[in-house]
């Protein structure tokens, strides 16, 4: 017969965990992760990434359990640590959009610095007409209407995130027809 465990027994749960009592620790895990998860979830704004962030907690728990401390709070412990490891996946997904933000403006740049020749507007222009038709409304919006991101996003009824992707991918695909010729 499986043991019981008192959650409010904060002391006798983390010494069942610190010895390896499985039992103990599914009592916590039934006990904690639907709250974990909904406050996870409410930070992140994210129901895969909240279960991942409190799978990871009740992970380092098990790891970790012989340096638990029994004075303190499981529940406080758990919280925190789906707290901080949230802040952290927030944090790390801001960083990694930056880098792309970027990288997408440099190659815009890049592509703006380029002089214009009849020879690349040869190249150009047939590129330009196999390009699928919302593709081609963007860049020229963009380009020969000199019209700003949020403006085509607007017009098109399209996220400004939508139109600074096609107008990457419009330029790599370009960038590349013109190498190849």
């Amino acid at each position: 017969m499986a043991k019981l465990y008192d959650l409010s027994d904060n002391s006798r749960i983390v010494k069942a965990l610190k010895k390896g009592d499985s039992t103990a620790f599914e009592a916590v895990y039934k006990a904690y992760s639907g709250l974990l998860r909904t406050y996870a979830t409410n930070i992140l704004q994210d129901t895969d990434a909240a279960y991942e962030v409190v799978q990871d907690a009740f992970m380092a728990i098990w790891l970790n359990r012989k340096s638990l401390d029994d004075t303190k709070s499981l529940r406080n412990y758990l919280l925190r640590a789906v707290h901080n490891n949230s802040l952290r996946l927030i944090k790390a997904e801001e960083i990694r959009r930056a880098r792309e933000e970027k990288a997408m403006e440099e190659q815009m740049m890049d592509w703006e610095e380029v002089p214009v020749s009849s020879q690349r507007n040869e190249l150009l222009i047939p590129a330009i007409e196999r390009l699928p038709e919302q593709s081609r409304k963007v860049l020229q919006m963009s380009y020969w209407e000199e019209k700003k991101n949020a403006v085509i996003a607007d017009e098109l009824s399209i996220s400004i995130r939508t139109v600074e992707t096609i107008l990457y991918k419009v330029k790599k695909k370009l960038r590349k027809e013109i190498k190849k010729k």
